[in-house]
């Protein structure tokens, strides 16, 4: 998501699309970044560096098959409260979402947080110890603003879940809270998936695949309106023909 005032590619102010140093830069074909050469292999590239260490299977495909970036919150002995928790790094995790955002205009994201549990047993004597990490389903920034209160809500719901119906698991602390992203990217595909044969000899589907490009989505959109196109023009040929025969 492109915000108004701002540079799409670094997201400082700008009254341009581009700021005056991003219009200078090479853009990456892959993931639509405009970048200085010294993040190209050479003069002749338009792939950057970071695109190139990636798996080439997965380039083109929309997210989150590979996360580009991360930061980590980390708790201590006297973190037991998950809701203080976020509070405290509330403005670094507002700062850190947006920043990643700004990089790559859209970003396919999700948190994750690790908790540790305790519980007496029969004596006291007898404490049990476990680990439990809990995760957030996936989000886009062009959909889902960032929610903390949300966030803090869906995250104690699976604490509760874990630690209730009579289990005894108690929080003795917070270890991480971790946010992920990756660029998204959803007109992009990676790989062409046959039509079954069932479905394909009915002709009533448009699967495109693309040899040159990536784009398939984009021309199955596009044959998809064409063919709603070539069906108006048909009927209304089909209605003309029977009112000039009555």
């Amino acid at each position: 998501m492109v915000r108004p005032g701002h540079c799409s590619n670094c997201g400082v102010p700008s009254t341009d699309v581009l700021c005056d140093s991003c219009r200078q830069y090479r853009r990456c074909s892959r993931c639509y970044r405009h970048l200085p050469d010294r993040q190209y292999p050479d003069a002749d590239s338009n792939v950057c560096e970071a695109c190139l260490c990636r798996d080439p299977a997965n380039v083109g495909r929309y997210c989150l098959d590979r996360v580009i970036g991360g930061h980590m919150w980390c708790g201590t002995a006297q973190d037991i409260d998950f809701g203080n928790f976020v509070q405290q790094y509330e403005r670094d995790i507002t700062i850190t979402f947006e920043t990643a955002r700004s990089e790559n205009e859209v970003i396919k994201y999700f948190f994750e947080m690790e908790v540790e549990f305790y519980r007496t047993g029969p004596e006291e004597t007898d404490v049990q110890h476990t680990t439990a990490r809990f995760f957030i389903p996936p989000m886009t920034s062009d959909v889902d603003e960032l929610n903390l209160h949300d966030i803090i809500a869906q995250f104690m719901d699976k604490i509760d879940g874990f630690s209730g119906q009579n289990s005894g698991w108690i929080i003795s602390q917070i270890n991480y809270l971790r946010l992920c992203w990756g660029c998204y990217r959803p007109l992009m595909a990676g790989t062409f998936i046959p039509t079954p044969k069932w479905i394909a000899v009915k002709c009533a589907v448009v699967n495109v695949q693309c040899f040159d490009d990536i784009n398939c989505f984009q021309y199955s959109v596009l044959a998809g309106m064409n063919l709603l196109k070539s069906l108006e023009i048909m009927i209304r040929d089909v209605v003309h023909h029977s009112t000039n025969h009555s």
